[in-house]
């Protein structure tokens, strides 16, 4: 590209904070005149947890990609090599009730940086969504590759953008986290070893390939047949134990929590007679009794 357009590709995570919309929209100008003390309650369920859970985003993700025990396991010789392959690199941007998470896949050196940030991105994802329905909140995403470029605002946008948002907008339709095509092919290939630099060494491709199969091993077809990232199968679990998480998140309590705000949303809107959001939280609910 000319100029200092530069278009690469990336792997890109959508999320949309659901439910914001419905608790704003009974707000005017009157609530500031009249200091509305309602409008205390409705920053806490909403700007506040936008917030909360962008920096556990990236918390989450700081904590599945951290390495930095096993230097010491690596021959001295090799140590220098290996932390540039375990390097990750993500970067966030927030707009209103949406949270965007990326990272390029053109690397120079070591095609396991960008492997490892979007296994460390899968892994954010899975366990922001359920520390978010554990609070109360849900959300949809969808997460895909596709080609951009970096705005000066600390955003990408490009094509990528608009498939990441129509997987989560048009695709997901209830709670859950759906993976594009295209990150499914790009799994595949590095688990075949093919290889994605021109001179590749050995033991990069197959770093990738095993990040690539764990990644590949946390996702399945739900029932309508969109691939998902099953975030309370047994192998995403089992990653979410080994990971090196600040404070430790005690799995089962907050699966349980999050099921009690699954189930209760459920039976709400089905009294409530509000068939859309039933329907939706419904196909959650057998979401968590599949996984049980």
């Amino acid at each position: 590209m000319s100029g200092d357009i530069i278009y690469r590709r990336y792997a890109v995570a959508f999320i949309d904070v659901l439910g914001q919309k419905e608790l704003f929209k009974n707000f005017n100008d009157n609530a500031l005149r009249d200091n509305d003390p309602r409008l205390i309650d409705v920053h806490k369920q909403t700007t506040f947890i936008v917030e909360c859970l962008r920096k556990e985003f990236e918390s989450f993700f700081k904590s599945f990609t951290e390495d930095s025990e096993l230097v010491s396991q690596v021959a001295e010789s090799k140590q220098e090599q290996f932390k540039e392959m375990t390097k990750r690199e993500i970067k966030t941007y927030g707009f209103s009730d949406c949270i965007l998470a990326f990272t390029p896949l053109q690397r120079e050196k070591y095609h396991s940086v960008a492997i490892g940030s979007v296994y460390g991105i899968l892994m954010a994802c899975g366990a922001t969504i359920v520390m978010s329905l554990s609070k109360g909140k849900a959300f949809r995403a969808g997460i895909d590759i596709g080609i951009g470029t970096d705005l000066s605002n600390g955003e990408v946008y490009g094509p990528v953008s608009y498939k990441v948002y129509e997987l989560e907008n048009k695709i997901a339709q209830y709670p859950r986290i759906v993976i594009g095509d295209e990150l499914c092919r790009y799994l595949s290939f590095l688990s075949e070893e093919i290889r994605q630099l021109p001179e590749q060494k050995e033991e990069d491709v197959k770093s990738c390939k095993i990040l690539a199969d764990e990644c590949l091993k946390m996702i399945s077809r739900d029932l309508d047949g969109q691939t998902i990232l099953d975030y309370l199968g047994s192998n995403f679990r089992s990653n979410l134990s080994n990971a090196q998480l600040e404070g430790k998140m005690i799995q089962e309590e907050l699966i349980e929590k999050a099921f009690k705000f699954v189930e209760g949303e459920y039976t709400k809107r089905k009294e409530m007679g509000d068939s859309k959001l039933a329907l939706r939280y419904f196909l959650l609910y057998n979401y968590f009794k599949r996984r049980e």
